[in-house]
C-alpha cells in the first residue's frame, strides 16, 4: 500500500443517502457491487477431510467470502445503515470507494507519503494559507455514515464553501510555495477547478487519505 490521497466532488448528503438508499439509487448501487464481485470459482478439495460426511463437507461449489472482497450482502447492510461486522469492514471501505468513484462528479487521487504532509503544511502556511483550508482539514469533518475507520486511514469533507476557499487561497500561494509541494498542489488545483466551474451544481470534496 503507498499514501494516497484520493478526492470526490460530491454533495455530502448523496454520499449519506447511500446508506439509507431509495431504490433509484439503490438500483445503482447493486450494479456497481456486482462488477467488483469475482468470477465464481469451486473451493479447492480438502482431500480425506471432504469424506468425513454432511456435517463437516463444503459443498465443492461453495463461494469463498474473502475479507477484502465486497459482496451484495455488504451492500445490502450498508444500504439500510445495519450493524457492519469487523470482518466485513474493509470490503464495506472499498466498496464505499467504488460507490464514490460511480456517483462523484469528479475524481482524483494524488500521492500524499505520510513523510511529507508536515513540511507540506508548512510551506502552505508561509505562503499565507490559512489554517481552515489547510491539507488535515480535507477530512477535519465527519462524514456521519454508520462505517467504522479500519487501519491507517483518515476521511471526512469539506464543504463546498470552503472548498472553494481552499481553491482560491492555494491558487494565491503558488508562486511562493517549494518544488515538493507544487507536486501536490498542482494536481489538486487541476481537479479542484470541478468547484469554482458555475456551470455545475455545488458540491462537497470528500478526502480519504491512506497511509503506511
Amino acid at each position: 500500500m503507498v499514501d494516497e490521497l484520493r478526492l470526490w466532488a460530491i454533495s455530502i448528503h448523496l454520499v449519506r443517502q447511500c446508506f439509507a438508499a431509495p431504490a433509484d439509487l439503490a438500483a445503482i448501487l447493486e450494479n456497481v457491487t456486482d462488477s467488483l464481485a469475482p468470477a465464481s470459482t469451486p473451493a479447492p478439495s480438502r482431500g480425506l477431510l471432504s469424506k468425513l460426511g454432511p456435517l463437516t463437507r463444503r459443498p465443492p461449489d461453495a463461494p469463498v467470502i474473502r475479507h477484502d472482497v465486497p459482496n451484495r450482502v455488504d451492500a445490502a447492510t450498508m444500504m439500510t445503515s445495519r450493524f457492519i461486522a469487523s470482518d466485513r469492514l474493509p470490503a464495506s471501505w472499498i466498496l464505499l470507494r467504488a460507490w464514490l468513484d460511480r456517483l462523484a462528479a469528479a475524481g482524483t487521487v494524488i500521492p500524499l507519503p505520510r513523510d511529507t504532509i508536515d513540511a507540506t503544511e508548512f510551506d502552505l502556511a508561509c505562503a499565507g494559507v490559512p489554517s481552515h483550508v489547510s491539507i488535515r482539514h480535507l477530512w477535519h469533518n465527519s462524514l456521519d455514515i454508520p462505517l467504522r475507520p479500519v487501519g491507517n486511514m483518515s476521511v471526512g469533507y469539506m464543504d463546498h464553501a470552503t472548498a472553494n476557499s481552499l481553491v482560491g487561497s492555494w491558487t494565491a500561494a503558488l508562486p511562493e510555495l517549494h518544488p515538493p509541494t507544487l507536486e501536490f498542489t498542482a494536481p489538486f488545483l487541476q481537479f479542484a477547478t470541478v468547484f469554482t466551474n458555475p456551470d455545475t451544481a455545488p458540491l462537497d470534496l470528500v478526502a480519504w487519505w491512506t497511509y503506511c
